[in-house]
């Protein structure tokens, strides 16, 4: 898929791999035995929506992709688009994988060549009063993020901090949190996490 330059793309996107995420989950729950009721329980989300993820039919949101990762025991990043996989230690601009929130005023595009490395690396976009989750969440693995475009708060825990271009932070394994664009411009934050958690 090709995305342009994250930094400064205007307009929405749809996300064309919602067949494949879904088939992705479908495989991943048989292998672990488990029914779409199952699966509901683990998640909190409602079987027939759970049936038209698994089907392509709807797209769902990050929190939700969240969900049904941490229920599956995977990262949320297996369910970026494999199409153009790269065997290599180089990812090209154009051949990164993509996943776009049902909205399309988050996207994140996966840095790293494989969801298996220690280390995950992304970019992530929030478009204008966009957050990155509805409310803050948590996953496995350390976290270093650099605001590379806008202004960001963030919730981290208890604390609310103010971050602009060129600032960044550190957070902490299983703590709870969430970046929310507070800036006049897209923000566009690069991040690592070890081990892949997110």
């Amino acid at each position: 898929m090709h995305q342009g330059d994250i930094c400064d793309r205007g307009g929405f996107v749809e996300d064309p791999y919602a067949q494949y995420r879904g088939s992705m989950i479908r495989k991943m729950r048989k292998a672990q035995n488990l029914t779409l009721a199952d699966l509901a329980e683990e998640t909190g989300l409602s079987l027939s929506f759970l049936s038209q993820v698994e089907r392509g039919i709807i797209n769902p949101s990050i929190n939700s992709l969240r969900r049904i990762a941490l229920a599956l025991g995977t990262p949320v990043s297996r369910f970026f688009d494999e199409s153009e996989s790269t065997n290599g230690p180089v990812v090209r601009k154009n051949q990164r994988k993509v996943l776009v929130n049902k909205d399309s005023r988050l996207i994140y595009q996966l840095l790293s060549s494989n969801h298996n490395h220690r280390i995950e690396f992304l970019l992530s976009r929030l478009e204008i009063g966009a957050a990155s989750t509805e409310s803050p969440m948590s996953h496995k693995g350390d976290e270093a993020a650099l605001v590379l475009q806008g202004e960001c708060r963030i919730e981290l825990g208890d604390d609310r901090y103010h971050l602009r271009e060129g600032d960044s932070i550190y957070i902490t394994e299983n703590t709870p949190h969430r970046f929310t664009n507070a800036g006049s411009v897209p923000l566009v934050i690069v991040s690592a996490i070890s081990p892949p958690g997110f």
